[in-house]
């Protein structure tokens, strides 16, 4: 027995000491395959840097390492050098420091678009059409927008040397422009569309976007706005905060606006509208499209979960996962995915990664399906589905140029350059659409810039080219706005919009009323 015992507590002193040394080994188990992690990257770094014919640097060998190793994570974790996050900072913020003009690249080098009215561009005599043919000494053969878009971009009072080309004048002309503040505001657009109907764009989420939403609200009213179109197309997100306060002016008292879960569900955190909030009662129709993503579909997914309005368009990116941006030695981001986020039904709208970016970043478009995931209901029992983004009421066919169209339009810019060389000779009137003259203009200026166009192609495209030199030749002489004023006159989205507006007025009341008698039901249980 004794023999027995001491057996046993020999055994029971062993249990504890591997129990003790169990994490310690698994710790030192853990270290120890990160070590060899790192040496084998070192090793392999240092190969890369003696073999290569073309060694990377240092700065560019991080950076990749960083991104691929984020990659395996999510596609959009994301690490951000110094030049990156600093663009980042200065959209967030709503401002930044620069000459104050919309540049998109060009075979020629870099076109000015538009210059910001009253920006440090336009006082200084800088036109649309003008091409950048270097800055600061730097030309800009083959460069992109963004890397121009950083180079013009600085410390404030900063002087920045361009060299222009423009039409009709055979010397480059030069221009030191100081760098100013450039708002960058989220709401691009806002005005009305007919005497009972207002339009606003929001082409990003900001510090700012809320503010600018309540004020571009506040000018409609004003204006005589009874109903509301928000277009979110093409808007990518930005801070979340951002959406939660557009949600909070559009919904009623003590809404849920959006869940968010952590790593394995854990973590759950809800935003709600407040208790003595006041729903606003205009009806609401929002576009979307494939390139609507992250804010944009939160407050899509709000309004739609609380039918306070409708959706049109085509299904949305599906973008459900939430980053936070957390700051390394003050100039350089991480953007972590920390959570999931949850429509007020319950929806998680993330799109399915696992088969690869390729996959994920260039999705099948499928005509009008729906996101393939569980069914879930609005307020008012609608059915919506999770698992793909958000589905819209009123699905609309995308719209796609065609490849002649592409390859004036984008290839040659033949109708940004043809709008520019007619507004030099001919002049543009405001709401001046491409007519007969115009056209025979521009059939004989392609001539002498060698576009050959064969009859067919002139007679099938007709119409869509005489619509895209109409918004070219107001973008040219008065700004992008008024170019886009113009589109608006033939969007199929926007006109489909007018024509639902009956069924999101029938929708907003049927909320009202939901809202009128629940008060009443509860009263009635106690």
């Amino acid at each position: 027995m004794a023999r027995f015992l001491k057996r046993n507590w020999m055994w029971m002193v062993m249990a504890a000491t591997v129990a003790v040394a169990g994490p310690l080994l698994a710790r030192s188990a853990g270290e120890g395959a990160r070590q060899r992690s790192m040496d084998t990257l070192t090793e392999i770094m240092d190969l890369v840097q003696k073999e290569s014919p073309e060694p990377p640097t240092p700065k560019q060998i991080t950076h990749a390492t960083i991104q691929g190793m984020l990659h395996t994570l999510d596609p959009h974790s994301n690490y951000m050098d110094e030049s990156e996050f600093r663009l980042l900072r200065e959209e967030q913020k709503g401002s930044f420091f620069g000459i104050g003009a919309i540049i998109q690249q060009h075979d020629q080098g870099i076109a000015i678009i538009s210059p910001m009215k009253g920006g440090p561009a336009e006082r200084l005599g800088v036109r649309s059409g003008d091409i950048i043919k270097d800055i600061d000494g730097t030309s800009t053969d083959g460069m992109s927008s963004n890397a121009a878009l950083q180079k013009l971009r600085g410390e404030k009072g900063t002087v920045v040397e361009i060299a222009l080309q423009r039409a009709g004048i055979a010397e480059l002309l030069r221009f030191s422009i100081p760098r100013a503040e450039v708002p960058t505001n989220s709401v691009y657009y806002s005005f009305m569309l007919n005497p009972t109907t207002g339009f606003i764009l929001i082409k990003d989420f900001g510090e700012t976007t809320s503010e600018e939403f309540e004020k571009a609200v506040t000018h409609l009213k004003q204006q005589g706005m009874k109903q509301l179109v928000l277009d979110l197309r093409g808007n990518g997100g930005g801070i979340l905060d951002a959406a939660i306060g557009i949600c909070r002016q559009l919904l009623g008292p003590d809404q849920l606006i959006v869940s968010q879960k952590g790593r394995n569900g854990r973590d759950e955190s809800q935003t709600r509208t407040s208790k003595g909030a006041m729903l606003d009662p205009f009806p609401l129709v929002i576009l979307i499209n494939r390139g609507t993503a992250s804010a944009s579909e939160i407050v899509s997914g709000a309004v739609q979960d609380h039918d306070r309005g409708l959706v049109l368009g085509q299904t949305s990116w599906g973008k459900g996962l939430v980053q936070s941006l957390l700051t390394i030695n003050r100039s350089r981001g991480l953007a972590l995915t920390t959570a999931r986020y949850y429509t007020p039904s319950g929806r998680c709208i993330q799109r399915d990664y696992s088969h690869g970016l390729d996959d994920y970043y260039n999705p099948e478009d499928v005509k009008d399906a729906k996101p393939q995931g569980p069914a879930f209901k609005t307020d008012l029992g609608r059915t919506v589905y999770g698992g793909g983004g958000i589905n819209p009421d009123y699905p609309l066919p995308a719209l796609r140029f065609n490849e002649f169209m592409v390859d004036l339009r984008f290839r040659h810019q033949a109708f940004f350059r043809f709008a520019v060389h007619e507004k030099e000779h001919f002049g543009v009137k405001p709401g001046q659409h491409a007519d007969d003259a115009v056209m025979k203009r521009f059939r004989s200026w392609s001539l002498d810039q060698k576009l050959t166009i064969a009859e067919k192609d002139w007679d099938a495209n007709l119409s869509a080219m005489q619509e895209q030199i109409s918004i070219e030749l107001q973008n040219v002489a008065f700004g992008i706005e008024a170019g886009f004023k113009l589109q608006c006159e033939k969007d199929p989205a926007i006109l489909k919009a007018l024509e639902v507006f009956p069924d999101a007025e029938a929708l907003l009341q049927k909320k009202q009323l939901l809202q009128r008698q629940a008060p009443t039901t509860v009263a009635a249980t106690h």
